[in-house]
């Protein structure tokens, strides 16, 4: 081959399998970061922009800066004490409005609310409420008929392997010193079908220890009446028994809520218009006489049960009406008959469960919840007092519902009409 002629190009195998990489653009470095577009602008971009190597990447929506979504906890609706008065109220507002804002609008409101003696399990026990209520509500579990099982065939407590306190419990932990102060209430609403379909919102309400030897008997008192008079259904939680001075407590405590609630009444009563009957809010139906709903006494560490098989627990509620029979039975002594019809007056419906103790590895200070060290027994009697308290339909064998929402002289509220009731 003579010099004039174009060079030899030698091409091996290796080149013919080796792909040649594209030509670059000397004005753009290879490392440069892709421009990142929306849907919007990349349906927009033209061939030229991707033949001249402009690279598009397709920002999706979803990754827009949206704050995340807050994570369900209890909020503090009312604190005990501030700079100038340790004892006086606080009422947060803006906490309270953010948790009924979430209630659909028009649905009715249920509150269930615990109070008792401080260090008695108050805030364990609605931990377990929450665990309940998680796996059975109709917008919140996965499984639309309450009382459902799980895909594994587990009943819901049989599911829970921990209440641990970050994630998703009332602030609760074991040892000799309180650790609820003021009122708190769940940040999120649950909702229930009733009979005929309708939904209900349930709020879960925790409350200061009573009897701590910091508090008052004047505060106390102002918490449980103030308990007493936002819940359609509350739990006094009693250590082992219900004795007489559990009794004359509620008669003192509920006085404040009734003498509380006779103020609101007169305050409405001005408000209406010369001849109008306020009876006509309920729908014509009669407005009940007693002030408050519901008060059921829940002994904790029960020891007493004369029934011996553990799964018997038909015959272990029957034990339960009838201790409280017993216990509120009329007395000739005239104190201890004013207190039992001071509590007659004050509530539509009084009640009673009780439940074992949940064995001596709750109880201690490092505790963290691991369920499996749970006494069986106290398991079966928590899996039947969840389905008792959160029932809001007629039952197979007729009786009816035991969660109602909550009324005031008869109606039944909602979400803004509770908010407004409160303040």
């Amino acid at each position: 081959m003579s010099s004039d002629d174009e060079d030899l190009i030698i091409v091996t195998d290796r080149d013919l399998k080796t792909p040649s990489p594209p030509p670059t653009n000397d004005a753009k470095s290879s490392d440069a970061p892709p421009v990142v577009v929306s849907d919007d602008e990349a349906a927009m971009a033209t061939d030229d922009d991707v033949d001249g190597g402009l690279d598009v990447a397709v920002k999706d929506d979803e990754e827009d800066d949206e704050p995340p979504a807050p994570v369900p906890s209890a909020r503090q609706i009312v604190s005990i004490g501030n700079s100038e008065n340790e004892y006086a109220f606080t009422f947060h507002e803006d906490e309270l409005n953010g948790i009924l804002s979430k209630v659909p609008a028009g649905w009715k409101v249920c509150v269930v609310s615990v109070v008792g003696a401080f260090r008695t399990g108050k805030s364990f026990l609605l931990s377990w409420f929450l665990r309940y209520l998680e796996a059975n509500c109709t917008m919140r579990a996965k499984d639309d008929t309450a009382g459902s099982d799980g895909s594994d065939g587990k009943p819901w407590h049989q599911r829970v392997q921990t209440l641990n306190q970050h994630e998703g419990s009332f602030d609760w932990r074991g040892g000799k010193e309180r650790n609820t102060t003021g009122i708190w209430m769940w940040s999120d609403p649950y909702y229930l079908k009733r009979d005929g379909g309708e939904d209900v919102a349930v709020l879960l309400v925790d409350t200061q220890g009573m009897f701590d030897h910091e508090t008052t008997v004047g505060l106390t008192a102002a918490i449980f009446g103030l308990s007493t008079l936002l819940s359609s259904y509350q739990i006094y939680n009693v250590d082992k028994r219900i004795q007489e001075d559990n009794l004359q407590q509620l008669a003192l405590f509920t006085e404040y809520g009734r003498m509380a609630f006779e103020n609101e009444e007169k305050a409405a009563a001005t408000k209406d218009a010369p001849g109008e009957r306020v009876e006509g809010e309920t729908g014509g139906a009669a407005v009940p006489q007693q002030p408050f709903q519901k008060i059921e006494f829940l002994v904790r560490d029960w020891q007493n049960f004369e029934t011996e098989d553990e799964q018997d627990l038909d015959s272990m509620e029957r034990e339960m009406a009838e201790y409280l029979e017993h216990v509120t039975a009329e007395r000739s002594a005239t104190d201890l008959k004013e207190t039992r019809e001071q509590i007659n007056l004050c509530f539509e419906e009084i009640s009673c469960f009780m439940m074992t103790h949940p064995g001596f590895a709750v109880i201690k200070n490092k505790y963290e919840g691991d369920v499996s060290k749970i006494e069986s027994l106290f398991m079966g009697l928590l899996d039947r007092y969840c389905q008792r308290v959160f029932s809001t339909e007629t039952s197979a064998g007729g009786a009816p519902p035991r969660l109602q929402p909550k009324t005031v002289r008869g109606r039944e509220l909602s979400a803004v009409e509770l908010g407004t009731y409160i303040k």
